[in-house]
């Protein structure tokens, strides 16, 4: 792919944001580091069965199969896989792309070296720039907290196209020790509301052995 300027017009935004967040996820994200709201709340039966009612609806649990890692999607995802020498050792990421009527969503897990200090701020960053790299358009961060995740560090972070067609969504990172756990949500603008729902349930059931 050819580089430089370009803008993010109606017409190329799905097609290279599809192609360059999953890019992007899985390889920028581990290797170059929380957006939470307050402490979680336990949900009330009436919601747990909402839930679990829409995950019998479409909702497909998807298992990276070398680390365990458990996350359910809004239907079935294609994995794209990148393998590339970092410190010495063959760091392998995988990534699980979907679309859904309200946008689409990249699952990551990147397997990180062994003496590899993540800080998660910095893989942030790294996926912004990847972002750059594939497309030569920007997305911007806003609102980055710091959080956790069955104990694990995580950082949460709204995002968003800063040309062209405006899209927003959110993603999540998740130290997972021996690997980053990424999720990344975007679309269009209008549908902003439906999409943060769908990213509040997919961060929610992530499950790390």
């Amino acid at each position: 792919m050819s580089r430089g300027s370009r803008s993010l017009t109606p017409a190329r935004t799905r097609r290279l944001l599809v192609s360059s967040l999953a890019a992007a996820a899985v390889a920028g994200g581990a290797v170059a580091s929380s957006t939470a709201t307050a402490a979680p709340v336990t949900p009330r039966a009436a919601t747990v069965t909402a839930i679990q009612a829409e995950l019998r609806a479409g909702w497909v649990k998807t298992t990276d199969a070398p680390t365990g890692v458990t996350v359910d999607l809004p239907g079935k995802a294609t994995l794209q896989k990148h393998t590339e020498r970092i410190l010495g050792q063959d760091v392998t990421s995988r990534g699980y792309l979907l679309e859904t009527k309200e946008g689409f969503v990249v699952f990551a897990v990147t397997e990180v070296p062994d003496t590899y200090d993540m800080r998660l701020t910095t893989e942030l960053q790294s996926f912004m720039e990847g972002v750059k790299e594939e497309t030569g358009s920007s997305l911007i961060s806003t609102g980055a907290k710091e959080t956790t995740v069955e104990g694990r560090p995580a950082l949460d972070a709204r995002i968003a196209t800063d040309e062209g067609e405006r899209m927003t969504g959110s993603t999540r990172l998740i130290d997972g020790d021996r690997y980053l756990v990424q999720v990344v949500s975007l679309g269009p603008e209008a549908n902003e509301k439906a999409l943060n729902k769908t990213h509040q349930q997919i961060v929610d059931s992530i499950r790390i052995p």
